[in-house]
């Protein structure tokens, strides 16, 4: 499956060609204002690396949240009108269930974080193995909060902790866990394309059609 993918949950953009489990090409920026401007122009140097023309793809896959309201946003809006320039579907990634997904080297129970800003984070916790298995629900919470639900469902195992939420509580994390609490050797603050990709490959492409309804995950109005 040739796959373009589109995360912009957070303020590292990631814009990728994947096929069949290999990156193609692939461009990362950290952005902020005009987003909106620069988003389009970066799709088309990926597919310009790639040498992979638009209607060459079978499907496009957008980060649908939660994460950071404008990057959302503008991914959508950008999927949806490459979508219809092209007929391609639009596959909608929960971007806490790819984030957890690109520890899959890793195994066992992780929670992504993303920052929320306000003092909270955006979080979830999987269970990866033969598949991902939901453990928490995605929340909107202050770290501590959800420290303690995280530490009531993995019960004595240890968990892995990842993403652009973890650093204003990686101490907290330390303390309450101990060395419960796992990091991964690399730091991953947004989800990888091959995980956005390994998602959409599970489900298969959706409906074309569906495009035009997808809404972005906020959990809160911000």
């Amino acid at each position: 499956m040739l796959i373009l993918t589109i995360e912009t949950s957070t303020p590292m953009e990631r814009v990728a060609v994947v096929r069949n489990g290999s990156v193609l090409a692939e461009l990362m920026e950290t952005v902020g204002r005009g987003h909106t401007e620069k988003l389009l122009g970066v799709v088309e140097e990926v597919l310009s690396r790639s040498s992979v023309r638009l209607r060459e793809l079978d499907v496009i896959a957008v980060s649908i949240g939660p994460g950071r309201f404008s990057g959302l946003r503008v991914g959508l809006a950008t999927a949806k009108g490459l979508a219809a320039a092209s007929g391609l579907p639009v596959a909608p990634v929960e971007s806490l269930a790819a984030l957890a997904e690109s520890a899959r080297p890793y195994g066992g129970l992780v929670c992504p974080m993303l920052d929320a800003r306000r003092g909270e984070v955006y979080a979830a916790l999987f269970r990866l193995g033969d598949g991902r298995e939901r453990m928490l629900r995605d929340v909107a919470v202050a770290p501590a909060a959800m420290i303690e639900r995280v530490q009531a469902a993995a019960g004595g195992e240890s968990v892995l902790f990842l993403g652009s939420g973890v650093a204003a509580c990686a101490d907290e994390l330390s303390a309450s866990l101990g060395d419960r609490a796992r990091f991964p050797d690399d730091e991953v603050s947004t989800a990888t394309p091959l995980a956005m990709a390994a998602i959409v490959e599970e489900l298969g492409p959706p409906d074309p059609a569906e495009a035009a309804t997808l809404e972005p995950v906020y959990l809160r109005g911000i």
